[in-house]
């Protein structure tokens, strides 16, 4: 796909089935392919929605459940388990490194040697995605135009000027949603880490819980 404001789109059609999407207008990075396929695929979007058809609105009847309301406290659940689930794949930084190095990297004709210092980097920059929410409060707010929130974009996000303007039509179609990715993942976390501590096969059984069941954003503070 080109010319969409996100990176990647999961569209679930039901029964099961998933159609998922990727948007080629930017180049897309080596540490983006297991973000793409842990976040649209397993363990996210894919498996979550299909946890709620076959749980709540198969076994249980609830037809509700079988209608996503984009703008609704839903999704702060969706996009939050879905960032998580690549920390739930791979529970430790140094099997997702090593899996990358050993199998992405060469598939992709990528020099590894260096992944060490990429991947440092890529995690600092982590640190600086809470500043996409304010470029969007003050775009949605009227306190800056496209431009300037671009600019913020670039100067507190790093981000390269065509990601930036990415970035603003994804805020502009959008609006508040962006909170649902970083403050999301962040609350999943707290839940899901507070249930299973560093053991690995508790925390898929949490995170499978979470995943299955009707839950509110207040309910990830308990």
């Amino acid at each position: 796909m080109t010319n969409k404001p996100w990176g990647g789109y999961n569209w679930y059609k039901g029964n099961f089935h998933s159609v998922i999407q990727v948007n080629t207008d930017l180049p897309i990075y080596i540490d983006r392919a297991v973000d793409l396929a842990a976040h649209e695929g397993y363990p996210g979007h894919h498996v979550y929605n299909s946890l709620l058809e076959k749980n709540l609105v198969r076994d249980r009847g609830w037809m509700e459940f079988s209608v996503y309301a984009l703008f609704s406290p839903q999704s702060l659940i969706a996009e939050g388990t879905a960032n998580f689930g690549r920390d739930v794949a791979f529970p430790t930084k140094i099997e997702r490194m090593k899996f990358e190095k050993e199998v992405l990297f060469p598939a992709a004709g990528i020099d590894a040697s260096r992944a060490d210092e990429y991947y440092a980097v890529q995690d600092l920059m982590k640190d600086l995605n809470y500043a996409v929410n304010e470029a969007a409060r003050r775009l949605i707010n009227g306190q800056i135009d496209e431009n300037a929130a671009a600019h913020w974009l670039q100067k507190y996000t790093v981000a390269e000027p065509a990601r930036a303007q990415q970035r603003v039509k994804f805020i502009q179609r959008y609006r508040g949603y962006v909170i649902n990715y970083n403050l999301g993942e962040e609350m999943v976390k707290r839940y899901i880490e507070k249930r299973s501590g560093a053991d690995p096969e508790k925390r898929w059984s949490e995170f499978g819980k979470l995943l299955a069941s009707p839950r509110l954003p207040s309910g990830l503070t308990d």
